[in-house]
């Protein structure tokens, strides 16, 4: 017996019964048996998921596939991009370069003003290294969502150098701009300059997903998936994601998070996944894999050294990952 919360090897075996064969969703190929392989989001207990492989195997491409397969669906999509890769700009009529082109980081349906600035401090003392600042920094966001302004955390720039270089970030992201309401309704690329400093991308990337996540909840449960989010470099956000991962409840999107650095997520992100596809890659990184998941010899063979174009797919309550042969759609290829 497994209660909620209890910590369970990732994707064991002898977890829980496994759910029934998907006849629909997003086709992602087919397994040795020549069988369709679908990819349901909403058919599992959690929609959010994560892709993993190495560089060059093809992690993109099945996410532009992903994006291309749920819009026939009436799907909207976004990708967060921080490297700006032009095969995935083609796929859309609507792009924002974050820090050139502005949002409105304080309209936050979903969210109350105490809860946003909790959640916003937490993830901007990890993201700055400013330790032991988080009650100070709360209080200055609490205070610019009443008026409405970044001017109550203006009046501290030249009392505290973090505050200003925090200000200094901010109001490059922030403007009057479209809300997320807005921004949420639409297919968008988010991108970033190529200069831009690591910690005012992961500034952006963490703002807007919050923004989404309150927006979403503030729209209800929803019974059909409307919106799916490529997130790349997704490691960097490994305890946002934990956290958001943990939520059982459907508001209607998925997150999809990509990686090449399997360890750098909790173990427990894993668990929580509706699904889970790893693809090809060196010796190296499949014992990365092995380490991480429960898989045979002959799963290890799939994805070791292969071509690209294999890989393992794991899903929630399956006894075993499916070995799945990717058929991608040719719009998605660089």
């Amino acid at each position: 017996m497994v209660l909620a919360g209890d910590v369970i090897p990732v994707l064991s075996p002898l977890a829980v019964v496994p759910p029934r064969e998907e006849g629909q969703g997003i086709l992602l190929g087919v397994d040795d048996k020549g069988r369709n392989i679908y990819l349901n989001p909403y058919s599992l207990p959690n929609v959010h998921g994560v892709i993993l492989g190495t560089s060059g195997s093809g992690k993109s491409t099945l996410s532009r596939h992903i994006i291309l397969e749920a819009r026939e669906k009436g799907v909207k999509a976004w990708v967060i991009d921080p490297h700006g890769e032009e095969a995935y700009k083609r796929l859309f009529d609507n792009s924002i370069k974050m820090t050139v082109d502005k949002i409105n980081i304080l309209s936050i349906p979903g969210w109350s003003h105490e809860e946003y600035a909790s959640e916003l401090s937490r993830y901007i003392e990890l993201i700055y290294a400013y330790y032991g600042s988080r009650n100070v920094i709360r209080k200055l966001i609490l205070r610019c969502l009443k008026e409405g302004s970044l001017s109550p955390m203006e009046k501290f720039v030249d009392e505290d150098p973090d505050i200003s270089r925090l200000y200094d970030d901010l109001i490059r992201i922030h403007g009057d701009a479209p809300t997320i309401a807005e921004l949420s309704d639409r297919d968008i690329y988010f991108y970033f300059p190529t200069m831009v400093s690591q910690e005012i991308g992961r500034l952006s990337i963490q703002v807007l997903l919050l923004l989404l996540q309150g927006y979403r909840r503030s729209q209800g449960v929803k019974k059909r998936l409307e919106q799916i989010i490529i997130l790349e470099e997704a490691h960097l956000f490994s305890k946002y994601l934990l956290s958001l991962y943990k939520e059982i409840r459907k508001w209607g999107y998925s997150l999809i998070a990509i990686s090449q650095l399997p360890r750098e997520f909790d173990i427990r992100l894993y668990q929580l996944a509706g699904f889970v596809l790893v693809l090809s890659g060196s010796e190296s990184y499949i014992r990365d894999i092995a380490a991480l998941f429960s898989i045979t010899n002959d799963e290890k063979d799939h994805v070791l050294f292969a071509s690209r174009g294999t890989a393992l797919f794991f899903r929630q309550g399956d006894p075993r990952p499916r070995k799945v042969f990717l058929r991608i759609r040719e719009e998605a290829f660089s």
